[in-house]
């Protein structure tokens, strides 16, 4: 059987078969004495989105009470077992893993899907498992809360258009698996949840020990797999600081490669000029000498034709 996210349900003013009302609910959510008695020890709830119960119930009654239906007799009040709250339960069972994860996109998951029409969600701690109830107010003129429960929808439309109650049944199954696939893809999956858990099974004690065993073995191999898993982030950080540093030294040795080839040149060609003028100033000299020694030899030389 398959493991269900959450839970939805509707509710009238008048009571049900079980006593269940839109006053019943909304108490029990304030935690009220009279309508927690299954709760040992009861805490108020954490509002995480809207209103408080109480001030649900109250904005509930004003508009259910200002309400009028149009009939071929004219204008009557709401009826007092028309559906006009939705109430969503959403519970999460892993003992606190990945809590804050599911709780976020489970409440994100709850205003993506009924908007302006979502008036309060609130945590419950003080059960064997936290859990979160969303209470829906509907914006149809005749505050219709059987329209946004999808099970309802189906069964109902079925019947309408002509379908026997077996049918309606079905359809209405066939739409909540629907919806639990939704809410499981969007929210669940990524954390892990199974979508459809392990039927259930006679097991000797033997059996069952050894299966304890093996999820206690499990726990253990989790709990490893992190440490080793922030060992591996340790030193992944080590070796971008590493390689950051490395970086660093290499343009720091191009910079002094740079700077000391440019200091080479600019010895190097300081050379060379002294080099050239002192090879210009010698070849100016040795070519002053030797206008000078011309000079001298043709003073000098016996004169040719003379009597």
């Amino acid at each position: 059987m398959s493991p269900q996210f959450i839970h939805l349900e509707t509710y009238a003013r008048k009571p049900d078969k079980q006593g269940r009302s839109v006053v019943f609910v909304l108490a029990e959510a304030s935690r009220e004495p009279w309508a927690c008695y299954h709760v040992e020890q009861p805490r108020p709830p954490t509002i995480l989105h809207g209103l408080h119960p109480a001030e649900v119930r109250s904005r509930h009654d004003q508009r259910a009470a200002s309400i009028r239906i149009q009939t071929s007799t004219g204008l009557r009040a709401l009826r007092q077992d028309q559906h006009t709250l939705l109430t969503v339960v959403a519970s999460f069972h892993r003992k606190g893993r990945d809590y804050e994860g599911w709780e976020r996109d489970t409440l994100q998951w709850l205003q993506a899907r009924y908007g302006a029409q979502l008036a309060s969600v609130i945590r419950h701690t003080d059960e064997s498992h936290p859990h979160l109830h969303a209470y829906v107010l509907p914006d149809d003129p005749a505050m219709r809360a059987r329209r946004l429960h999808p099970g309802a929808l189906a069964k109902d439309t079925a019947l309408q258009n002509g379908a026997t109650n077996r049918a309606g049944d079905a359809a209405y199954r066939a739409a909540m698996r629907d919806l639990q696939d939704t809410y499981w893809l969007e929210v669940c999956a990524a954390l892990g949840i199974r979508r459809f858990g392990f039927s259930r099974r006679r097991m000797t004690r033997a059996e069952w020990h050894k299966e304890k065993i093996v999820r206690e073995c499990g726990r253990a191999a989790d709990v490893k797999l992190g440490e080793n898993m922030q060992r591996i982030k340790a030193a992944e950080a080590e070796l971008t600081k590493w390689q950051q540093d490395l970086e660093q030294w290499r343009l720091q040795m191009l910079g002094d490669r740079n700077r000391i080839r440019g200091e080479a040149e600019q010895k190097a060609g300081a050379l060379y000029r002294a080099r050239m003028e002192e090879l210009a100033r010698r070849h100016d000299e040795e070519r002053a000498l030797r206008m000078e020694l011309q000079k001298r030899l043709e003073i000098f030389s016996p004169r040719t034709g003379s009597p």
